[in-house]
């Protein structure tokens, strides 16, 4: 017999499921307003209302590159948007989360989970549209493409920060000088920023230089309290990232994007010297069926070349949007490696997105150990040097059919085929991701 307790959950995902696939299929044929939203249809202008509703189920298998170890979950997100603008220079946003799942691995997935919290809540004064603005509160952000920072998006929880931000803004050119600090995830209590953890920085993007290209250089400063470094000794981290990018178009369907920036600066008693780089081309077939696109890529992280030599070679990440750029198996990071992507996109009809895509990895330093999407080690490197780089490669497939604009489901299929490194240093069996999804919005 199942616990009382058991059939309330299960009577708790079925409603969620009722919902989620039934109420679309009656809305279907009123008049959507997808900036705005149903709910906000009947609203007065300066006020707004909204939810997001996603579901996912999650199966991974060979976590560990370990042929036993396997994990099967769904996650559940909703939020609930409020916005309040009564004029063009002044405006509030408040953002609800509540993030929980089923079949959750506590040591493993404990990020997944948040019961409900304030996920956004910040103060706009100045004009969007106007020549400046400054933002304070509880936001999400994203820079460079989310490569430097992203709104990570895929994450059941997200991350967002602590912030004030002036946007200073002439047309297509505009300034971010921003200060900031990560919140941590806390499930059961408010959740907080941990002093002397900050972001700070400033971001230009550039679009009247040159036509169709935008040119943005930045400069960041990251701190942080009581890091141990290579000589085991614990202090704090104060690390500079220095770094411009470039992101355009070409009218015959060719498109790029450029990134390099150099990192310095201290972690504990080490001083830090890494760079970080990105090359992509693609080509879209615009009179083709399909609209297909084709793209390369090319990225290099440096790792550390030399234990214990007072000299952090290894590129620090602060919450870049890996499943976006680094495969959605979610194995790599952008850390110690260099990799080679290639893509192909189309869409098969108006509402269906398809994307295929393959990556060869390599560790960019032999001596440094492989690291995961978040930043921590996966896989610990071979103190004297590893017999190999060549990590693996992956494949990944997904699709998005939107049936709506406020309506939309997907999956994905991913496996990493591992080389020369992971035989070295791990089980060495295929790694998979395979994931199905539901978004609903209001």
């Amino acid at each position: 017999m199942l616990s009382e307790k058991t059939r309330r959950s299960a009577a708790a995902w079925a409603l969620w499921l009722v919902l989620i696939w039934a109420l679309p299929v009656a809305l279907v044929g009123q008049d959507w307003k997808p900036k705005r939203g149903l709910l906000s249809r009947d609203l007065p202008e300066w006020l707004t209302l909204g939810t997001e509703l996603r579901l996912r189920w999650e199966d991974r298998r060979g976590l560990r590159f370990d042929p036993v170890d396997e994990d099967g979950y769904l996650v559940q997100r909703f939020r609930i948007n409020l916005g309040i603008e009564p004029s063009r220079h002044f405006g509030v946003f408040v953002q609800g989360q509540d993030a929980r799942g089923w079949k959750l691995d506590a040591g493993r997935r404990n990020n997944q989970r948040n019961v409900f919290d304030i996920r956004q809540g910040y103060v706009r004064i100045g004009d969007e549209e106007g020549l400046w603005d400054v933002k304070v509160g509880r936001m999400r952000m994203s820079l460079g493409n989310e490569r430097l920072l992203g709104r990570r998006n895929w994450s059941n929880t997200t991350p967002t920060h602590d912030m004030v931000k002036l946007a200073v803004h002439n047309g297509e050119n505009r300034v971010d000088i921003f200060s900031s600090s990560n919140v941590i995830i806390d499930d059961g209590t408010f959740d907080k920023h941990v002093d002397g953890n900050n972001y700070h920085g400033i971001y230009g993007s550039l679009g009247s230089l040159i036509p169709h290209t935008k040119i943005e250089p930045y400069f960041t400063q990251r701190t942080l309290k009581r890091v141990t470094g290579e000589n085991g000794f614990a202090s704090d981290a104060d690390i500079y990232t220095a770094g411009a990018r470039a992101q355009g178009t070409t009218p015959s369907g060719w498109d790029f994007e450029l990134d390099y920036a150099r990192q310095f600066g201290t972690f504990a008693q080490d001083d830090v010297r890494a760079w970080v780089t990105t090359l992509v081309t693609g080509y879209i077939f615009q009179d083709a069926t399909w609209t297909p696109r084709v793209h390369g890529e090319f990225n290099y992280a440096s790792g550390d070349q030399q234990r214990g030599d007072g000299v952090r070679g290894t590129y620090d990440t602060y919450f870049h949007s890996f499943h976006k750029h680094y495969g959605i198996a979610d194995l790599l990071g952008r850390k110690n490696t260099r990799n080679v992507k290639s893509g192909f996109h189309f869409k098969p009809n108006s509402k269906t997105v398809v994307r295929l895509d393959h990556l060869l990895i390599w560790l960019a330093s032999r001596t440094d150990s492989y690291y995961r999407h978040s930043g921590s080690v996966l896989v610990p490197g071979v103190t004297t040097g590893a017999a190999s780089t060549y990590v693996g490669n992956e494949f990944d497939a997904q699709f998005v059919y939107t049936f709506s604009p406020e309506y939309r489901f997907g999956g994905g299929y991913a496996r990493l085929f591992p080389g020369a490194f992971l035989d070295e240093t791990t089980p060495a069996a295929d790694s998979s991701f395979t994931y199905v999804y539901v978004e609903f919005t209001l």
